[in-house]
């Protein structure tokens, strides 16, 4: 099995007026899934011991990524374990998965119960280990709702349309009390829609994946609304750059979109993955659903203020993406 591309050192964004922080080691929390996976590489390529706590075991395409991280199985809700874990570390990154946007609206109480009560526990820890910084991962495409002015920068008033966009609203109002109240440095990343290779399709999030997965197999894929719908996709690997690099900045408190300023309709997406792919794509078109943003690119411009920082554009994303899927082979993603 070939591994996925992992960055140098090198390649890691260096931060403007960093402090030089100490090698001390990083808890990621949600740390084997798509995104916490990719920031667990990126902190241990810059010579952090990283600790990785999650509910799920690692799968064998995100194996290579945790190479050298200590993986603890657990559920976050317990709370002596998750004392347990952040105990000696220097920073936490919370990426802990939680319902999608349309899953919420089904049932919004199982999107509070998986996000707050962590959230709370983890900041009273927090608050009791002075000078250890939190990272909480938010969602850049859920939290703002329909804005009509875009890109949509951090100062624009948030309006979600989904219990998951809400949830996630409260959480960052309860992370900032945390800094401003209790002196926990934190840096709130809203994140746009993440792709990369080992982003799993068929679950009902992620349409690059499921795209990608249709070139492969052939299957229909389901897309919600007439095309027009448009979104700033962000390769995975950037989002763990921006995370490591802003992770060792002197401040109290942040809040940065993680995007790439680039909004792309959806009928282009189909189109774009079809010509990397050179295969057609079915697609089953549905109506658009009330959780579904019409919308929305995000402003990247404070963090590239902040950091050195420069995504991959939409293209190379899906293309490295296509290169891995092929090289995986018969073990593809979606037979995880």
């Amino acid at each position: 099995m070939s591994a996925p591309d992992e960055s140098s050192s090198a390649d890691l964004a260096a931060p403007r007026g960093a402090h030089g922080a100490s090698k001390l080691p990083v808890a990621i929390l949600g740390g084997t899934g798509l995104i916490g996976s990719s920031i667990a590489r990126a902190f241990l390529e810059v010579g952090h011991e990283v600790v990785v706590f999650a509910r799920r075991d690692v799968d064998d395409h995100r194996a290579p990524l945790l190479a050298g991280a200590t993986v603890v199985l657990g559920d976050a809700r317990d709370s002596a374990a998750l004392g347990r874990v952040i105990d000696g570390v220097g920073h936490v990154v919370n990426a802990l998965g939680a319902p999608h946007p349309a899953a919420s609206a089904a049932d919004p109480l199982a999107q509070f119960d998986a996000e707050l009560p962590v959230l709370l526990d983890l900041l009273e820890r927090l608050a009791a280990r002075r000078g250890v910084g939190l990272t909480y991962l938010s969602s850049g495409g859920a939290i703002y709702g329909d804005v009509d002015d875009q890109p949509v920068n951090e100062e624009a008033r948030c309006h979600p349309v989904s219990p998951y966009g809400i949830t996630k609203l409260a959480a960052e109002r309860y992370v900032l009390m945390a800094a401003r109240q209790r002196e926990v440095p934190v840096r709130v990343l809203r994140v746009a829609n993440a792709i990369g290779a080992t982003q799993m399709p068929r679950t009902g999030q992620g349409v690059i994946a499921a795209l990608l997965d249709g070139a492969q197999s052939g299957s229909s894929v389901q897309l919600f609304g007439d095309g027009s719908s448009v979104r700033d996709y962000v390769d995975v690997a950037d989002v763990a750059k921006a995370c490591v690099a802003l992770s060792s900045l002197e401040s109290a408190e942040l809040v940065v979109n993680v995007g790439t300023g680039v909004g792309h309709r959806l009928d282009a997406v189909v189109q774009l993955v079809e010509d990397v792919t050179g295969e057609t794509v079915k697609v089953d078109r549905v109506p658009s659903r009330t959780t579904d943003v019409r919308e929305i690119t995000l402003d990247v411009a404070r963090l590239k203020e902040l950091v050195d920082w420069t995504p991959m554009t939409l293209r190379q994303s899906v293309e490295s993406a296509w290169l891995q899927w092929c090289a995986w082979g018969g073990s593809k993603v979606g037979a995880r």
